[in-house]
């Protein structure tokens, strides 16, 4: 005896679904590496600002330790 048909309509993906199933622990390793990349960049730079030794951070184009001299 063979079994019915099965005439259910069957699930339809769209392409974003099937990208992400095929590529997305891809896209979430670089995105990661990506995150870290930032976050050193910004580490970085406030390390290399405590180096300098002097406030070199501008306000308005006028630097914060001569700001006197300019009111």
């Amino acid at each position: 005896m063979k079994q019915p048909a099965r005439l259910q309509k069957q699930e339809e993906f769209g392409w974003m679904d099937i990208f992400c199933s095929k590529y997305g622990h891809i896209i979430v390793f670089l995105l990661i590496i990506l995150l870290l990349v930032l976050i050193a960049t910004v580490i970085l730079a406030f390390i290399d600002m405590g180096t300098t030794g002097n406030i070199t951070m501008v306000e308005s184009g006028n630097y914060y330790n001569h700001l006197k001299d300019v009111v």
